[in-house]
């Protein structure tokens, strides 16, 4: 008797957009795995245009079915309800969808889908369940993370040899000429940081992808009769499927949001993470809770991390007593003359990771226990 490949189940992922290609990113990433591997997706999401850019003609137009999201009037019956339903980022599903989940006997799996972060509580938050005060209904609590507690990243099937293959294309120019993509947050210090570039003499080339610091280079471009040292070039908005490539491209990366965040990781490039500013600066427990992971490889010396560590907190803006530009300016100096053993680090990094069960892979694991029992 031949085994049957499990039947594909039914996904219904809900988004809403608060970090502009953060969220959305990393949901269509979610979605276009899943549709990948088999599974019928639909993705409900409050600002479907932001897709126009990242869906790229990789997967059939059936594959993924997008959705605005819902209108309160609208409601569902047991048939349009999915096998598994996933909550990005706490959204809460619209209420109506949820009194039909309710209504029906269907063992239906509800995943809230968390933020990625490395903080040591998440392992023990990961898959609990909480119980729904008004209906009859479990959610579980899944957080993405970076060690074998967790949920794992997103990385999908062959990613890796894929990525060999563009290392291959694009080999590492050592400390000289270093190629940067730049992709971040509007930059206080960037204009005392440009000026550091133009000075070393280290930097090739400094691309920009299309983000809220391009407007601040135009202006440094335009400023001063110096003769400008750093080729600066403008990087065209590209679909999810050729980011990976993008990326491939230079030696150090400079990102924002959770899926940049993540492909810069396994792009295995020494990689600056811009991230996105919470109140009381609790975003700033996330950075530190990443950096102390990422940079204890034993590869690097404890000077060597301490140059990395100080550089990422100014360039988020979290060192009270180390804001300055200039500091950034000193800082950057010291961290490319050590670019060889942050290349080697970023790379031992990735094997680490790599040894862990990709996040679709554990999902889809979990949830099909949740269906049938």
């Amino acid at each position: 008797m031949i085994d049957q490949p499990p039947a594909a189940l039914r996904w219904d992922i809900f988004c809403r957009v608060i970090d502009n290609f953060g969220d959305a990113g990393v949901c269509w990433r979610l979605a276009a795995d899943l549709a990948s591997r088999g599974e019928l997706v639909r993705l409900y999401i409050d600002q479907p245009e932001i897709l126009a850019g990242l869906t790229g003609k990789s997967l059939p137009a059936s594959s993924v079915s997008i959705h605005h999201w819902p209108e309160d009037h609208q409601s569902f019956a047991p048939d349009d309800l999915a096998d598994v339903v996933i909550e990005a980022f706490a959204c809460d599903p619209p209420s109506a969808y949820v009194l039909a989940m309710s209504d029906t006997d269907r063992k239906i799996a509800w995943i809230n889908l968390e933020y990625l972060s490395a903080e040591k509580w998440v392992e023990t938050h990961h898959l609990v369940a909480s119980p729904n005060p008004r209906h009859a209904l479990t959610k579980y609590f899944y957080f993405p993370g970076f060690t074998p507690g967790t949920g794992g990243l997103l990385r999908e099937p062959g990613l890796i040899e894929k990525l060999k293959k563009l290392e291959a294309a694009h080999p590492s120019t050592g400390t000289s000429h270093l190629r940067l993509f730049l992709f971040s947050y509007q930059q206080p210090a960037l204009e005392c940081w440009l000026d550091t570039l133009n000075a070393n003499g280290t930097i090739g080339t400094l691309s920009v992808a299309p983000c809220p610091a391009e407007d601040q280079i135009e202006k440094w471009m335009k400023a001063g009769n110096a003769q400008k040292q750093v080729k600066v070039e403008k990087l065209a908005f590209v679909a999810q499927e050729e980011f990976d490539a993008v990326l491939s491209g230079y030696d150090w990366l400079f990102v924002r949001g959770e899926d940049s965040f993540v492909r810069a990781q396994w792009a295995g490039k020494p990689l600056v993470w811009h991230i996105y500013p919470q109140d009381e600066d609790t975003h700033l427990l996330k950075l530190r809770a990443f950096y102390d992971l990422y940079l204890d490889q034993g590869v690097l010396t404890a000077l060597q991390r301490s140059i990395y560590w100080q550089f990422v907190l100014v360039w988020n803006n979290a060192d009270p007593s180390n804001t300055s530009p200039e500091k950034l300016a000193d800082l950057w100096p010291q961290l490319a003359s050590i670019y060889p053993a942050l290349l080697e680090n970023a790379h031992v990094w990735r094997s680490r990771l790599i040894r862990q069960p990709d996040l679709v892979s554990q999902l889809r694991d979990f949830v099909s226990h949740l269906v049938k029992c």
